[in-house]
C-alpha cells in the first residue's frame, strides 16, 4: 500500500478527539466563553461550520437522551436545552 493511500481509521480519530475535549471540559478552570471566541474570530470560515455541524449533531443525540432519561424520571438543563433547540432545528430543517 502507498503511503498515500494508507487507510485512516477515522472512529479512532473521532474517539480520541471527543475524549480530549471530555477532558478538557471537565477541568474545573476549563473557560467555554474563551474556546467559543477564538473559534469564532480565529479560525476559518470552514472550520466554524465543521464545529456548528458537531454542534447540531450533539444536539440531535442529547435531544434523544433527553427522551430516554425523562422516561426513567432523570433529566438536567442541558438535556431539556437541546431538546428545545433540537425542535427549532427541525422546524429550519423544513
Amino acid at each position: 500500500m502507498s503511503k498515500y493511500t494508507k487507510s485512516i481509521d477515522i472512529k479512532s480519530k473521532e474517539t480520541n478527539l471527543a475524549n480530549h475535549m471530555a477532558e478538557a471540559v471537565d477541568w474545573p478552570y476549563f473557560n467555554f466563553a474563551v474556546m467559543a471566541d477564538v473559534i469564532s474570530t480565529d479560525m476559518p470560515l470552514y472550520t466554524q461550520g465543521r464545529i456548528m455541524e458537531l454542534v447540531k449533531w450533539i444536539i440531535k443525540f442529547e435531544a434523544r437522551r433527553f427522551k430516554t432519561e425523562w422516561e426513567k424520571g432523570n433529566t438536567t438543563e442541558s438535556l431539556m436545552l437541546a431538546d428545545a433547540l433540537n425542535d427549532v432545528l427541525e422546524t429550519l430543517e423544513k
